[in-house]
């Protein structure tokens, strides 16, 4: 289980909301505040958008994490197998195994939305992780297209955003929950391009324009 445990740590779990297209994947991989090297990294990445060693056998996915934890070492290892809420629980129990209040673990969620059985709470394996991952070192950025059913544990304990134009699916309600994270109008919203995010810190809020990296 997650070990030696800091309550003074910051609370640093990151959302990227926006329509497929929009470059989600793309503001995750250049927020300066996720390294890219020399760092603890788990992902949960069905669709291949990292760059990392890959598996899809848990038996093989948990024998290399072990032995990851164990090199002291910074390392990227990806789930690209099955993705369903249950193997996605078994993923989180693995990530909590892995905190240590004294060393940072970067966890990667790539469309979140997937793996919620519903946007009330969070799935137990989860909600711990997102609850009580801060004080022993974890930092979730998580992405999503569907922000209407991200679990409303996450959101609360989500300190930084990257607010871009909605999904499709989005309803009214949402846009407009969205716009008041962003504070900014719904209509400022659906009018953002590919790229454009309102970045939403404990600090401030500014629209990013990022360009296209191949990273």
């Amino acid at each position: 289980m997650a070990i030696r445990e800091n309550p003074t740590l910051t609370n640093k779990h990151t959302g990227y909301l926006a329509r497929s297209g929009y470059g989600k994947s793309q503001a995750l991989k250049q927020n300066p505040d996720l390294p890219r090297r020399g760092v603890r990294t788990l992902l949960w990445d069905p669709g291949h958008d990292h760059a990392a060693q890959r598996f899809t056998d848990q038996r093989s996915y948990k024998a290399a994490v072990k032995s990851a934890m164990a090199s002291c070492q910074g390392f990227r290892l990806a789930w690209c197998g099955e993705q369903s809420v249950p193997v996605f629980e078994w993923w989180c129990r693995l990530a909590w195994i892995c905190l240590d209040g004294q060393q940072p673990l970067y966890l990667v969620i790539e469309e979140l939305a997937a793996v919620q059985p519903s946007a009330g709470a969070a799935p137990p394996a989860f909600g711990m992780l997102v609850n009580q991952s801060r004080k022993y070192a974890g930092v979730i950025h998580w992405t999503t297209q569907r922000s209407a059913e991200i679990s409303k544990t996450v959101l609360d304990q989500t300190e930084n955003f990257y607010i871009g134009r909605p999904g499709r699916m989005a309803t009214r309600q949402n846009i407009d929950q969205l716009a008041r994270v962003a504070e900014c109008r719904p209509e400022d919203l659906q009018a953002l391009q590919p790229l454009q995010f309102y970045r939403v810190s404990s600090h401030d809020v500014r629209l990013v324009k990022l360009k296209y990296k191949k990273i």
